[in-house]
């Protein structure tokens, strides 16, 4: 049994979520899953080709790699089993994902209702305790508005939220504010000998865990909470291990959340149907308020169904690495050439397809920001795909030694810039960074073109003496630039794509030698 909160941790952020139920529903939909070795074990195989999962040879030929997948999926409340026929389903909030609706408000809208109990926490081989009575997410976000605690670090959340915060009950609330800021006054001094023996690990080893041990392992478990919490964007951290909390302009919307009113589902467990029933509830789109889809007759999967799940898995896949205003010939080409279908069979799959492409790539986007190593190349590529949209003439030339990440040029004004994309969460020019932008990239790329403008650094947000740093690179190199936030980028592509931006305009904020600012978006 666990005796604290737990969410599948296979994939510890949610930017993938789209991919991942695609790919799921492209390979298993109607069928059924458990059981089906050969099943899972294709399904492992997609993942690692679309690059979700590691390749490589499998430590366990048994799939249980894919079983943890269809378990994260499962637990966010995307699919279920029909308990008739045990064929897997898509919830409704699943099938709003895989129609490209906006990804944001539907997740938002499953980890605000994701509680314990539920059908994943009772599973056998979760089996959390039957004492924690709570939607965890909507805890986290109750005790982050309070004015007491403000912050939360991954400890607090690890060894005191996740372990005492049972219940919903204004008695909990208030109990486990008084231990988190007790634990700020004394520190791990308040944290009991026999912890590892309360919190046992969940592998069950045998092993009784010290209590440094359970310590990290429960702080760890936290990190993936905190991370899933911040794909919602109502909460934020300046730092990759900093506390989260929440932004100003965040507030009001989550007081209204935290008030709207829903309680914690029951569960009756000696029902024949319950697993479903819960998990179709759970499963509702935002704004739904039943389910009443029949699956007794099963969907026969035809050659020509099975190519419209193949071929809007593919769309979706792109549409969350680079931003797609309208299906071109290039687009069409492309997915034809990845599925083996012809460009006629996958352009008449498109033509009644039409999802929120950008809102897809928005949320794909600011995960990148974020991702450090992990994503680095893809934000490098995705912030080629912008300046493109932007007009420019664009290259992605970060794989070269010495070499900034993207090229991009305006033979309408004849001028061009570099962009170096930073995937922090708060980025400060070290001197190594300066040092190339001032001898090597500046100096080679004017001597290419002759017509370089600007510089520029993309990152998802920057230090306190960014603006100094930018204006030090343009006093040494003679060139002018500035940073931008990769949010703040993603209002300037809304802004053009509704209205264009003359580049010279664009040239003139882009040589502002500070950080690029909403007001300055909104004078263009």
């Amino acid at each position: 049994m666990i005796n604290n909160w737990m969410v599948p941790r296979n994939k510890r952020k949610l930017y993938p979520v789209i991919d991942i139920l695609s790919l799921f529903s492209l390979q298993n939909l109607g069928d059924v899953w458990r059981a089906d070795i050969g099943r899972q074990l294709d399904f492992e195989s997609e993942l690692e080709r679309m690059g979700i999962k590691r390749p490589g040879e499998r430590r366990d030929r048994r799939a249980g790699g894919a079983r943890t997948y269809e378990s994260w999926l499962y637990a966010l409340g995307l699919i279920f089993h029909d308990t008739a026929t045990d064929s897997v389903q898509i919830t409704l909030a699943g099938e709003e994902l895989l129609n490209g609706e906006p990804p944001v408000p539907i997740i938002t809208n499953q980890l605000m209702k994701l509680q314990y109990p539920s059908s994943y926490s009772l599973r056998s081989g979760v089996n959390i305790n039957r004492r924690f009575n709570v939607r965890p997410f909507r805890f986290m976000l109750t005790l982050l508005i309070d004015g007491r605690i403000g912050h939360l670090t991954k400890q607090e959340i690890g060894y005191f939220v996740m372990t005492e915060g049972e219940n919903e009950s204004d008695q909990c609330i208030e109990h486990v504010i008084q231990r988190i800021l007790d634990y700020r006054r004394n520190g791990d001094a308040v944290i009991p000998e026999n912890f590892g023996e309360l919190y046992p690990s969940s592998r069950n080893t045998g092993h009784t865990r010290t209590k440094e041990e359970a310590m990290e392992s429960l702080a760890d478990t936290a990190n993936t909470f905190i991370n899933f919490i911040e794909y919602t964007q109502l909460v934020v951290r300046d730092t990759k291990t900093g506390p989260i909390y929440i932004p100003a302009h965040k507030r009001v919307e989550v007081r209204a959340m935290l008030r709207d009113g829903t309680r914690i589902r029951p569960i009756d467990t000696n029902h024949t149907y319950w697993e479903e029933n819960f998990q179709r509830n759970y499963g509702l789109a935002p704004g739904g308020r039943r389910d009443n889809r029949n699956f007794t007759q099963q969907r026969t999967v035809t050659d020509q169904l099975y190519r419209e799940r193949r071929v809007r898995s593919e769309y979706l896949h792109i549409a969350g690495t680079r931003p797609i205003t309208t299906i071109t010939a290039g687009l069409i080409d492309e997915i034809a050439h990845i599925t083996g279908f012809s460009n006629q069979q996958v352009e008449a799959v498109l033509q009644g397809f039409r999802p929120d492409t950008l809102s897809i790539f928005e949320t794909s986007y600011l995960n990148m920001a974020i991702s450090g190593t992990e994503l680095a190349r893809e934000f490098e590529l995705a912030t080629n795909h912008i300046f493109e949209l932007l007009g420019f003439h664009s290259r992605h030339i970060g794989t070269s030694p010495l070499h900034p990440d993207v090229f991009a040029a305006s033979t309408t004004y004849n001028f061009s810039g570099i962009i170096d994309a930073k995937a922090y969460r708060t980025y400060s020019l070290t001197n190594d960074h300066r040092n190339r932008m001032i001898n090597n990239y500046i100096p080679d790329w004017s001597n290419r073109f002759g017509n370089l403008s600007f510089f520029m650094y993309v990152a998802d947000g920057f230090g306190a003496n960014i603006d100094n740093q930018i204006q030090q690179v343009s006093n040494a190199s003679g060139k002018n630039g500035c940073v931008i936030s990769a949010r703040d980028l993603l209002y300037l592509l809304q802004k053009h794509l509704a209205s264009p931006v003359d580049h010279s305009r664009l040239n003139n904020i882009f040589q502002y030698n500070r950080r690029l600012t909403v007001v300055d978006i909104e004078s263009l």
